[in-house]
């Protein structure tokens, strides 16, 4: 932010002294000469591989991007579905062996020392 409200206050200096350099002069003149001999060679590199050279690339740049995307985003899913087929497998084998509580325990119990008909009306007979 200082530096900011520095470079402010020198331009306007300068704007005062009729647009005339008072820091740095011949350094800010070397960069100006630097700047236009760059931007000079770019646009001829520009007009040597065509207009669109950078456009390509930007695009292949973008392609790359985008594929390794939808490749993380296929591995993404690939563990995903692993992990449904187990989880799936999973609830599968709980549902197979599925350990008896002290209810069904009770139930079954029950059921071994349930008496047979017979020996029901041979109960009742004696009453």
């Amino acid at each position: 932010m200082l530096a900011l409200i520095i470079l402010i206050g020198v331009f306007r200096v300068e704007d005062a002294h009729e647009g005339n350099r008072i820091m740095f002069p011949k350094l800010r003149t070397f960069f100006d000469r630097l700047v236009v001999y760059l931007g000079d060679k770019l646009s001829k590199v520009d007009t040597y591989l065509g207009r669109g050279f950078a456009r390509l690339m930007l695009h292949y740049a973008a392609h790359g991007i985008l594929h390794r995307l939808l490749s993380f985003i296929g591995r993404t899913e690939q563990k995903v579905e692993n992990l449904l087929r187990r989880n799936k497998q999973v609830a599968t084998d709980i549902r197979v062996s599925k350990k008896k509580t002290h209810l069904d325990e009770i139930a079954e119990h029950k059921e071994e020392v349930a008496l047979t008909e017979k020996q029901k009306m041979k109960m009742r007979s004696h009453e």
